[in-house]
């Protein structure tokens, strides 16, 4: 013939039953925030496995999430307006500083800039006022008089 055909060999199947059973279950009702103790009860269990059967069981809560309404919204873009930062703003909506800077990203909304604060010099007040005015980074003025830093 036409060459040599190499000898197909069957491969094994190996079939794996990954239901749990009611004991395993009654296990990991019993000892469930013990991960450790569940790993040597259940030593063919991955803890991937221990943890997902424990948030099917309601071991494990799902987690919140929290729906923005409107009037938080509204309150979200004022205090973006004002210029807070996102720590104030997380404590006047009572959420977390992720919640309010993911809102904040997907809203587009940019908190404004502060005005300078006052160092008592009225010159060097009225130059940094009229370069925030002028919309002027502090890096942008410096570099505007000639200091280069």
């Amino acid at each position: 013939m036409h060459g040599n055909f190499p000898t197909f060999r069957r491969a094994r199947i190996v079939r794996r039953d990954d239901t749990w059973t009611f004991i395993e279950g009654e296990l990991l009702r019993k000892h469930w925030p013990d991960v450790e103790l569940l790993r040597k009860h259940l030593p063919h269990r991955t803890e991937r496995a221990i943890r997902n059967m424990a948030k099917r069981c309601g071991l494990i809560p799902d987690k919140l999430q929290h729906i923005w309404t409107m009037p938080q919204d509204a309150k979200l873009r004022r205090l973006a307006a004002e210029g807070s930062d996102r720590r104030t703003m997380a404590g006047e909506l009572g959420l977390s500083i992720a919640q309010v800077a993911n809102r904040l990203l997907y809203k587009k909304i940019n908190i404004a800039k502060r005005p300078p604060v006052p160092t008592g010099d009225a010159l060097v007040d009225a130059i940094k006022r009229r370069a925030f005015d002028l919309r002027m980074t502090t890096i942008d003025l410096d570099r505007s008089l000639g200091n280069a830093s």
